[in-house]
């Protein structure tokens, strides 16, 4: 499980987080920095690891739009992309707030690690799933586990 990885300050990175870079065919050796965010590299790990192949350009999370299918509500599992500040976030849906107002995402450099973040469900733009993913038999679950609280640039 990659939950907790996190960047390494300096020369040395994470061997986890370029591992995520390798599946998303990014070349960044750097796992720090606004240059090299890596959430859709990550997303993209987690979906090779599941037999999927990655949409072209895996490393721009804005390209994951283009995976599978788009769903109009967020459902355990579906992956979500919002813009943020300098480009875009992309992340796996957990669950939701009781009150339905909050997203919990699973997601890779959100605050600079792996974790469950909590969004504002209208930050998240577009949820999609694989292509024959049957959407009628999933749910959205209510999440009561840990969580960080989504800064400004998540």
């Amino acid at each position: 499980m990659s939950l907790g990885e996190s960047e390494v300050l300096g020369t040395k990175a994470n061997p986890r987080i370029l591992a995520y870079f390798k599946a998303s065919k990014f070349w960044g050796k750097d796992d720090t920095g606004g240059v090299n965010a890596w959430c859709a590299s990550f997303v993209s790990w987690v979906m090779k690891q599941h037999n999927m192949e990655p949409v072209k350009n895996a490393f721009r999370a804005k390209e994951w739009a283009n995976f599978g299918k788009k769903i109009e509500k967020p459902l355990y599992g579906a992956i979500g992309i919002k813009t943020r500040k300098g480009g875009g976030h992309v992340a796996f849906v957990v669950g939701q707030s009781a009150d339905g107002n909050s997203l919990f995402m699973l997601g890779g450099n959100q605050s600079n690690s792996v974790n469950v973040t909590k969004y504002n469900k209208d930050v998240w733009e577009t949820f999609v799933v694989p292509a024959d993913f049957d959407e009628t038999c999933e749910t959205l679950p209510i999440y009561t586990k840990k969580a960080l609280m989504a800064g400004s640039e998540e």
